[in-house]
């Protein structure tokens, strides 16, 4: 187990300071065991503190007993701890009101009144209010701080009443207060909740106490540092289906179950310009509102009724149609729909009929549900139909749709109220689809059921929040207050995104960014890169800016790149980190609309050398193809390193606001309105990522998911059998505890994070199988994890109810093979494919044995055949009375299973292999226990260095259960797992692979190893390290496992306790 945590050193009158170390120590270890050298590592004053000195440890307010457990929470990844006093998180005071006071695990409670700040350069603040009074402004000593330039020192006052509601005031600010549009005087008004209290260039919402909210997602320890999260089925109520009638200006279309058509725009923007919003880049003309991002809004497509033509068509101008050049001649239609889906054409996409993107009107969204008529909307896994590539996932069109008939069924007419209640529906659904920086940091500290929710295909996937403009409503001729502005990614003309500015106000608009993409994508469908190698500035500059993002489980390596996390601090590291995503780009399809999962490659300044600019521009042109896409940082007078896709640049006198235009044009030269940028902390960015840190996903082995958790370099297979010491009392044990209906045939194969219990990745040949095939390239491990197979099948089930025969298909050519497994009890014959005689006296022994069987079971299945013995042994004779005669003795029938390695060399036997003349004998065998063996209780598990050679035979084809471990191609590793990862695995680490199951899931797992010797770590010390983390980028060092140099093997070992326990169950029999 190994897990990162923050040590606090003492305080001293200062602030106190954090170490980063890496705690790696066995499961079950406590704190009191490595609490000596948490404090040195922290520098306590106490250098020769010992590793296990007693020393007081705190988490948040709470001491933590030595007693606690290393990998259960509160000490789990990403923890902080802190010496002899506690405190808050690095770099806040213990007192924070914003973040720090919540506690490490959940979100603040409910029964307190919260105020948000949900947009703007200091976002994503939770700030409790207790009650009293509390004042918001730029001044540290304000109760609410907010980093916003265009906020009074003391800006305004909320207050509790005598009625217990919340009032607002202004306190004399410069720039003045608003609340949902109307000024603010220094008289207090009421501040009621959901209402935007704008103030600067910052918005804020109230949430009162006892607001409801859903529960978190369920989360449970996994020993390891991790939580696991439950992300289906989570306990949050499906969306309504309400009938929605057609409105009537049409602009919207829905289907009959109150569900849209589909979430996409009618009409794309013509090639080389999109438009900006929700799902979109910059458009290329504006109408007279001047609004921004929301070319569908109040329009309709080229040849629908109902839409309003914009007054202004100069260049630069927005607002009007989608795909609307500056002629007025409207862009080639985009007729091409969903399939079961019609009336595309008709007028701009729709969403869900409750809400947007499967968020029913009233905030609430469900999970697990999806429409029928609505593809990609309410499910996380089941997205339905994904949306044609290179056009808007939900068109916003199809939210306000959606509301306005909502606010019609609700209003009845067509007055002034309908139109506010729908432009505030409209707004509402809006904020909800697309969250704000403050419920980002809230779904993390649940977790919240937000969490992780844009799985690939959602469609919403990808589309990153900017910042909140004023927009225009669809209906009326309103405009939307501070709504979210948004960039689709995977569109063709915006998949690759530059943020240009102030270094200060990037970063923290870079921090929003990432945030809510890491927030809203698991690991499994969104890894993250980042180069930062602009030697402009130092490198622990750098570093420190960055340090938030080491936390996120979305930087662990998961396609077998050489490095502990996806960082790049130097021109070597960014050469390595290009380079493997070159490579990807290289071997994978060549074509739009990658169906995820995703990567981010974040460029941070200039890359570095002339090779590495073009690398990155390569990337940026050709990864969205294969799922890479491309975030720019980048400084003025700086060159961005892409030239494609779109610009955010940060403008205004101080930096707080946006203007989204075509990369390569001059600033200013077109773009929206100005949008006021969603910027976070950096200490905000460092809760928010502790947040994530421990949290896996626990269903992340979904039908057709891959797995992609960190795995360990090697692992003992004694270990995941819990037999450690293995002793002849342990495996009787063991075997006694086996229900004793049918023989079981059930082995572990090694570790895999999320994949079982303790992480385990087990098979069962009878309820998965009946048979498996491994595949892997010399020197990839799967002779050893046969031998493995071998063992771990033995250490479960006895050696009468359990037989094995093992075949060395490549006779003594390759080693001593699966010799060693010989001395298990359980093994009945042992064939070395060198000699023809015996290799057909074995395929008459196998068929003849495959005959006997057909003969005892009399046309039974092998279960049934031994539920009826196991009947009849345990249910007395009527009366009592034993039978007039015995019943003819039956001889045993333990089930089988048939190993068999280099099963390629007999399918395809070398020139002049000396058991090539008999080894059709032997193939003919094995093919019948593929093709007969499920029902006569024989199972076949076959190892193939060459899986072309062995595709198509029986024993390939039959085998639902399918192991690729490093494979020289990515066609021999699509032929077993139906995925390509094998092929690019380090052949420095044998036993890595992968596992498909009979439904399609595929697993990581590092293969157990049984033939290492006892190590000189089987009492392993806890160990802690400081972590460097800008040489988190380099590929790890390689520590050389030692072990007792002549002893006995693991094999030997458990060989031998197998032997003295089977001989003492049938002397006790």
């Amino acid at each position: 187990m190994q897990i990162r945590l923050t040590v606090l050193g003492p305080r001293s009158g200062r602030a106190a300071r954090g170490s980063d170390v890496l705690v790696t120590a066995p499961a079950g270890t406590v704190l009191g065991s490595v609490a000596g050298a948490l404090a040195s590592a922290a520098g306590s004053g106490q250098p020769g503190r010992s590793a296990g000195s007693s020393v007081a440890l705190y988490v948040g307010q709470d001491r933590v007993p030595p007693t606690a457990v290393l990998g259960v929470p509160p000490l789990v990844d990403g923890a902080v701890l802190s010496l002899h006093a506690s405190a808050g998180r690095p770099g806040e005071p213990h007192d924070h009101g914003q973040y720090g006071s919540f506690g490490e695990y959940g979100r603040p409670s409910a029964e307190v009144a919260r105020l948000l700040v949900v947009g703007g350069p200091d976002a994503g603040g939770v700030h409790l209010l207790p009650g009293g009074r509390a004042t918001i402004g730029r001044s540290a000593d304000a109760d609410v701080p907010l980093d916003d330039p265009d906020v009074s020192r003391l800006h305004c006052e909320v207050a509790f009443g005598p009625d217990g509601g919340l009032t607002v005031a202004d306190l004399g600010s410069t720039n003045g207060t608003t609340l949902s549009g109307r000024a603010v005087g220094p008289q207090p008004v009421p501040l009621p909740p959901g209402a935007l209290l704008h103030l600067g260039e910052s918005t804020l919402r109230l949430d009162p106490a006892g607001s409801p909210a859903p529960p978190p997602l369920p989360a449970a320890p996994d020993t390891d540092g991790h939580l696991r999260v439950s992300l289906r089925d989570a306990p949050w109520p499906p969306p309504a289906s309400p009938s929605v009638p057609a409105p009537r200006d049409g602009t919207a279309d829905a289907s009959p179950a109150g569900h849209p058509q589909d979430g996409r725009r009618a009409n794309p923007p013509r090639e080389g310009h999109a438009a900006p919003g929700h799902g979109g880049g910059p458009a290329d003309s504006r109408d007279g509102s001047g609004a921004a991002g929301h070319p569908e809004a109040g329009t309709s497509a080229p040849g629908t009724a109902g839409g309003r033509q914009g007054a202004g068509d100069g260049p630069g101008a927005h607002g009007r149609t989608a795909g609307q050049d500056g002629s007025g001649d409207p862009a080639p239609r985009d007729d091409a729909g969903a399939a079961g889906h019609p009336g595309e054409g008709g007028g701009p996409g729709l969403a869900d009929a409750s809400g947007a993107a499967g968020h029913p009107a009233d905030g609430s969204r469900g999970r697990g549900s999806t429409a029928p008529d609505s593809p990609g909307t309410g499910g996380r896994r089941d997205t339905g139909q994904a949306r044609r590539p290179g056009t808007g996932p939900g068109g916003r069109s199809g939210v306000v749709g959606s509301i306005g008939a909502w606010a019609r069924r609700r209003l009845g007419g067509t007055g002034r109220g309908e139109e506010e209640a729908y432009a505030g529906g409209e707004a509402e659904a809006l904020r909800e689809r697309w969250p704000d920086p403050a419920s980002v940091l809230l779904t993390a500290l649940g977790p919240g059921r937000r969490l992780w929710e844009r799985a690939p295909g959602h469609p919403d996937a990808l589309t990153v929040r900017l910042g909140t403009a004023d927009l225009p409503s669809e209906y009326g001729n309103r405009r939307l207050a501070a709504v979210p502005f948004t960039v689709d990614l995977r569109d063709p003309r915006t998949s690759a995104l530059t943020l240009a500015g102030p270094r200060p106000r990037l970063a923290g608009l870079a921090r929003a960014v990432l945030a809510q993409l890491c927030a809203l994508h698991s690991p499994t469908a969104l890894e993250v890169v980042l180069v930062s190698a602009d030697r402009a500035r130092p490198t622990d500059q750098r570093a420190e800016e960055w340090s938030w993002l080491n936390w996120l489980p979305h930087l662990r390596p998961s396609r077998g790149q050489d490095c502990r996390l996806l960082l790049a601090f130097d021109r070597d590291q960014a050469q390595a980190r290009t380079a493997e995503l070159l490579r990807r780009i290289e071997e994978g399809p060549a074509g739009a609309g990658h169906p995820g999962p995703y990567s981010l490659l974040v460029v941070d300044g200039d890359p570095g050398s002339a090779a590495l600019r073009e690398t990155v521009a390569r990337i940026a042109a050709a990864g969205p193809a294969v799922g890479i896409h491309v975030l720019c940082l980048t400084e003025p007078g700086e060159r961005p390193a892409v030239d494609g896709g779109v610009v955010a640049r940060l403008s205004g006198d101080v930096a707080t606001t946006l203007r989204v235009e075509p990369a390569g044009e001059p600033a200013g030269s077109g773009g929206a309105d100005e949008i006021v940028l969603d910027a976070v902390s950096g200490a905000w960015a460092e809760h928010f990522a502790r947040a994530l840190a421990p949290l896996r996903e626990a269903d992340a082995d979904a039908p057709g998911a891959l797995s992609r958790h960190a795995l360990p370099a090697s692992v003992r297979l004694l270990d995941e059998l819990d037999l450690a010491l293995a002793t002849p009392a342990k495996i009787a044990a063991r075997w006694g505890a086996v229900p004793a209906a049918v023989p079981s045939a059930v082995a572990v194969l090694g570790a895999g994070a999320g994949a079982g219990p303790g992480g385990r990745v087990t098979v069962d040949l009878v309820a998965e199988g009946p048979h498996l095939i491994v595949g892997g390239a010399p020197g990839a491990g799967k002779t050893e994890l046969l031998r493995s197979f071998a063992a771990a099948l033995a250490a479960a089930e006895r050696p009468d109810r359990l037989a094995l025969i093992l075949v060395d298909g490549a006779g003594q050519d390759r080693g001593e093979g699966l010799a060693g497994c010989a001395d298990l009890p359980h093994v009945s014959a042992h064939l070395v494919a060198s000699d023809p005689v015996r290799m057909r006296e074995f395929a008459q022994a196998l068929s003849a044995e495959l005959k006997r069987r057909e003969a005892v079971l009399d046309g039974q299945a092998f279960a049934a055949w031994h539920a009826e013995r196991l009947v009849a042994a345990t249910v007395p004779h009527q009366g009592g009375r034993p039978p007039a005669a015995p019943p003819e003795e039956v001889p045993a029938l333990p089930r089988l299973v048939v190993l068999v390695d280099d099963f390629d060399a007999l399918v395809a036997p070398a020139l002049g292999a000396p058991g090539r003349p008999a080894a059709g004998s032997v193939v003919r065998a094995i093919e019948s226990v593929a093709r007969d063996g499920e029902r006569l209780g024989v199972h076949l598990v076959a190892a193939t260095g060459r899986p072309e050679r062995t595709a198509g035979t029986d024993a390939d084809e039959r085998a639902p259960l399918r192991v690729a471990l490093r494979m020289p191609d990515t066609e021999s590793a699509a032929l077993l797992v139906h995925v390509e990862d094998p092929a690019v695995l380090d052949e420095s680490v044998p036993g890595r692979g992968y596992l498909r199951r009979p439904g399609g899931a595929v697993t990581a797992f590092q293969a157990g190893r049984v033939s290492g010797r006892i190590p000189r770590t089987a009492t392993l010390r806890p160990t802690v390290v400081g972590l460097e983390w800008e040489r988190m980028g380099d590929p790890p060092a390689r520590r050389q496992v030692r072990e007792l140099g002549n002893g006995p093997t693991d094999l030997a070992l458990l060989a031998s306790a197998l032997q003295r326990a089977a001989e003492a169950e049938a002397a006790s029999g």
